[in-house]
């Protein structure tokens, strides 16, 4: 099917920005069958030619001009419908200049189509002091880049905006330094918005002008999500204060700078009715439901105690309930669910004074406040409406622990003796400070463990083949697969 010719005049003479304007390159995002959503940034009050074609020739493209955002950081994204399913397009911002801004991806396969899927997940970018390497910057998205995945699933804390990128780095490691503060320092004030905002801006500006990452972003499909560090460390977007610093003013304020920067950039198809919206799902062809959580909007507060009499959400009721729905009725041979907490590791910052961050209380013995405190009750509930479904070939991936482990799962949550296999990969962090052992894991879900290993940057790669069979792989920042954490599923 032809692409549906779009142009949008804003100006009666276009102009033609340089491109040596736009030192943040472009991305592509949320990618279907049928549309794409392209972005960029741009330091001028000029509109934005962005052109997309099937040839890198550009000799008959679809155009759009576009104004960037002054209250956005100058950032600008639009959406091209009417594509074609299965179909490489070339992407091209900043118009026939002598060094263009280029890019590149491939559609969504059709519904009933059962191509091949390749995509990786990562998270953690920039973390605790480990920031563009002065030598390297990084350099594990050229790694990743090799693989030529289909897209990329961004799991959350692709940037830190309650850390700093001195020079002067852990131990022996050498940052370009960032031109930034971390937002929880006693100096910064919360209720001063435009102070806040472009904090918030400064740190995404920093990540993303690295050439590694965006040369990834160029040619890789993103999905993105948010954790905590987009914003602040263990954050709930719905509490009027932050745990740790209770009277500090200006709360909300920070919550709204970090989710309006996480909008403005990324290449989101935000939801007509819901446009703070980041909770999602996409299709890729019979193959693959691809969904994405939301972990942070509509959470309790952290330190609730979990009661049967007094349940607490993470997800929020009408999340949880879509994500029921998507899972059970869904068609597709594998369901990867994409969540920004793990199951079967707890976390939280100091739970004992400020209670889990993740779904897990915590193992059983020694357990203190910390680990009563857990969203446990709504994950088995949400298990427990998969299990009664008969819901097959389950993944969950996960960044967010700084350690990569694949876990399996089998368990009979609705008593009727068939059991509910799943399994979950984490990965990461990508660039920021790694763990060497994992925190002991909740008994809960009776996790087996099929590969640890921490002290490493790394990502996790996932493969469907025309088959259905499923691969998932942890990566090293070198490329290569990490010996032992191959998982090998045949669907069921």
């Amino acid at each position: 099917m032809p692409i549906r010719s779009f142009l949008l005049v804003l100006f009666c003479v276009p102009m033609v920005v340089d491109a040596d304007s736009f030192d943040h390159g472009l991305a592509i995002g949320d990618v279907t069958s049928q549309s794409a959503v392209i972005w960029s940034r741009a330091e001028t009050t000029e509109t934005v030619l962005i052109e997309l074609d099937t040839t890198d020739a550009f000799s008959a493209p679809v155009t759009r001009r576009v104004a960037p955002r002054p209250d956005a950081d100058h950032t600008l994204s639009t959406r091209f419908d009417d594509l074609t399913p299965a179909t490489r397009y070339h992407v091209r911002v900043g118009g026939d200049t002598e060094h263009p801004v280029l890019g590149t991806f491939t559609t969504a396969p059709a519904l009933e189509a059962s191509d091949p899927i390749r995509f990786l997940v990562g998270g953690d970018v920039g973390g605790q002091g480990y920031c563009r390497h002065v030598d390297r910057g990084y350099d594990i998205f050229t790694a990743m880049a090799s693989h030529e995945p289909d897209f990329f699933v961004a799991n959350g804390d692709m940037i830190y905006a309650d850390g700093d990128c001195p020079a002067d780095g852990p131990g022996d490691w050498r940052n370009i330094p960032g031109d930034f503060p971390a937002v929880h320092w006693p100096p910064i004030d919360w209720t001063d918005a435009g102070r806040i905002a472009e904090i918030m801006h400064a740190h995404w500006r920093y990540n993303r002008a690295d050439p590694h990452h965006r040369d990834f972003l160029a040619r890789t499909p993103i999905y993105a999500q948010w954790d905590d560090h987009e914003v602040i460390n263990d954050f709930g977007a719905a509490w009027q204060a932050w745990s740790p610093q209770l009277d500090r003013p200006g709360y909300p304020t920070l919550v709204t700078a970090g989710r309006d920067a996480l909008f403005a950039w990324n290449p989101f198809d935000r939801h007509p009715d819901e446009p703070d919206r980041i909770y999602r799902a996409f299709d890729w062809g019979s193959q693959l439901d691809l969904i994405l959580l939301d972990a942070r909007s509509y959470r309790d507060l952290n330190d609730l105690a979990a009661r049967p009499e007094n349940p607490k959400t993470m997800l929020g009721h009408a999340q949880r309930d879509w994500l029921i729905e998507r899972l059970t009725t869904s068609q597709a041979r594998w369901k990867v669910v994409s969540s920004d907490v793990p199951l079967s590791l707890p976390t939280g910052s100091n739970a004992d004074l400020y209670g889990r961050d993740g779904f897990a209380n915590g193992p059983t013995y020694g357990a203190g406040y910390g680990a009563r405190t857990g969203f446990e009750a709504e994950l088995l509930d949400i298990l427990r409406a998969l299990d009664a479904a008969d819901v097959d070939n389950l993944v969950f991936v996960v960044t967010d622990v700084h350690f990569a482990m694949v876990l399996r799962y089998a368990i009979d949550l609705d008593g009727d003796g068939d059991l509910l296999h799943f399994h979950e990969v984490l990965s990461g962090p990508l660039n920021a400070v790694t763990l060497t052992t994992p925190p002991q894991l909740d008994p809960t879900l009776k996790p087996t463990i099929l590969f640890a290993e921490g002290d490493i940057f790394n990502y996790a790669q996932v493969q469907i083949d025309d088959k259905g069979h499923l691969t998932a792989t942890i990566h090293g920042s070198d490329g290569a697969v990490r010996d032992g954490s191959r998982l090998d599923l045949e669907p069921r």
